[in-house]
């Protein structure tokens, strides 16, 4: 259900280094972390997600001198995931490392948990990374425009492979609610899947991170006819690369946050050190730095924002959900 970005070995060699470098931090409220803690990812090991938390959870190892662990489960499209951690004792040593398309996984059903009443959201971080179109090389389409004119020209013929009933869904939704053309939406799975399914031809075109196609557009096998993030800007890793809303597709844009949750029921004193800590992480050069070079910058949202935000970006996935007759 989620999608992931691919990380260049280039970004993976990445991880390991920089973090011994990390810069002292300020100490955090007594009691947190209480021993080990496990971040939980409800995802495979070598996509996005679980690359940053495994920056992160070393980071956070070498500023709290406790263990952090992150421990992969994407069983149910991330569904155990999120239960695991939901029925957890809530003192902050299990804690979900996941983003915001959990709002889409519970407005269309899903995943029955509602993010907003079972869980704490401690902290949450704005990814700076987008979303792309993307094609095979090959194919006869060099711009949005053109791929919405196939589509247009044989209704549900051209196949979209996004992760049904996730972000990527959602921004295929978009397009089509924006363009008026009829999309065979399909599910190819993860970004990984869908890489292999565009240059084996079994899709038409897909939606995936835009960090983890890069190195396939470089090598010559795939093509990004468009780019989609939160705000109507270009991604700066690909800056000659339009994006779907300046291509005429103004109501295409959807970005994520990487949430960090806990069980319902935290203390305010647990769930401020978390924040604390991760935003100390995000803030060092030596990290940000990795995180620039997954083009994935991350942006820490305050504490006393981090409600708001989360209650705006479901109020508009529920919205999104309805049109798309998805919940």
């Amino acid at each position: 259900m989620t999608n992931h970005p691919i990380l260049s070995r280039r970004a993976l060699l990445a991880l390991g280094t920089g973090v011994a470098m990390l810069t002292a931090m300020p100490a955090l409220a007594d009691g947190w972390p209480d021993g080990s803690v496990q971040l939980v990812v409800p995802a495979r090991a070598g996509g996005g997600t679980d690359g940053a938390a495994r920056l992160i959870a070393a980071a956070l190892q070498e500023q709290t001198g406790q263990p952090f662990v992150v421990v992969n489960n994407p069983g149910g499209g991330g569904v155990v995931a999120a239960e695991t951690v939901r029925n957890a004792a809530p003192d902050g040593q299990t804690l979900l490392f996941f983003h915001s398309g959990i709002l889409a996984m519970h407005h269309t059903g899903a995943i029955e948990a509602n993010p907003l009443e079972d869980f704490t959201t401690a902290a949450s971080l704005a990814v700076g990374g987008t979303y792309s179109v993307v094609v095979a090389a090959d194919s006869p389409w060099q711009n949005v425009a053109d791929l919405v004119a196939a589509a247009e020209e044989n209704p549900n013929a051209i196949s979209m492979g996004v992760q049904i009933r996730g972000s990527t869904h959602f921004m295929a939704g978009l397009l089509m609610m924006d363009s008026g053309a009829e999309f065979r939406v399909v599910d190819a799975g993860s970004d990984a899947d869908k890489l292999v399914q565009l240059q084996g031809h079994q899709i038409d075109a897909a939606m995936i991170n835009t960090a983890g196609t890069l190195q396939y557009v470089e090598s010559g096998a795939l093509r990004i006819l468009g780019t989609i993030a939160g705000e109507p800007v270009r991604d700066p890793s690909a800056p000659e690369i339009p994006t779907v809303a300046e291509q005429g597709y103004e109501n295409v844009v959807y970005g994520l946050d990487f949430l960090i949750m806990g069980p319902a029921g935290m203390d305010e004193a647990t769930t401020q050190a978390i924040h604390d800590a991760f935003a100390g992480v995000v803030s060092a050069p030596e990290i940000s730095a990795q995180f620039e070079t997954m083009h994935m910058p991350l942006t820490m949202v305050p504490a006393d924002q981090t409600r708001a935000r989360l209650e705006s970006t479901d109020a508009r996935v529920a919205q999104t959900a309805e049109l798309l007759g998805l919940n």
